[in-house]
C-alpha cells in the first residue's frame, strides 16, 4: 500500500475511485457531523450544533472567528467556522463509570482509550 501521509484525503479517494473503474470527482469531503449540521442549518439558520450518537460519537458546532484563538488573523467570508468535537476520547472523572464500563474497556482492543464513545455509543451497546 502507498503510503498516505501528508496527501490531500480527498485526492486519495478520487484515486481509489480511478484504481475501480468509477468516473467520478470528490468535490467536498465532510464527516457525518460536520454534514448534519450544513444539514440542520441549511434548513433552519437557528441550527448551529450537530451531534451523533451511531458506531461513535461526536459533535461539532459552529463559532465566529474572531473567537477562537488559533484562528486569529485568518480570513473568513462568514465569520464563522466548524469546530469539529471528534470528542469519543473525552474523558472526565465526573463521569460515572460502572463496573460494566470497566469491564467493557479492559476487554475492548483499546483499553484506556475511547472511553467516552465506549459509554455512549452504539458500537459498544449490546
Amino acid at each position: 500500500m502507498v503510503s498516505q501521509v501528508r496527501r490531500e484525503v480527498t485526492e486519495c479517494l478520487e484515486q481509489a475511485m480511478i484504481r475501480k473503474g468509477l468516473n467520478m470527482r470528490v468535490a467536498v469531503l465532510v464527516n457525518d457531523t460536520v454534514g448534519t449540521l450544513a444539514l440542520g442549518h441549511y434548513h433552519n439558520e437557528d441550527n448551529v450544533v450537530a451531534v451523533i450518537f451511531g458506531t461513535g460519537t461526536n459533535a461539532c458546532y459552529w463559532e465566529r472567528t474572531d473567537a477562537i484563538i488559533k484562528c486569529q488573523g485568518l480570513l473568513s467570508t462568514s465569520g464563522g467556522m466548524v469546530i469539529n468535537m471528534e470528542w469519543g476520547n473525552f474523558w472526565s472523572s465526573h463521569l460515572p463509570r460502572t463496573s460494566y464500563d470497566t469491564d467493557l474497556d479492559s476487554h475492548s482492543s483499546s483499553p484506556n482509550d475511547q472511553g467516552f464513545e465506549k459509554m455512549i455509543s452504539g458500537m459498544y451497546l449490546g
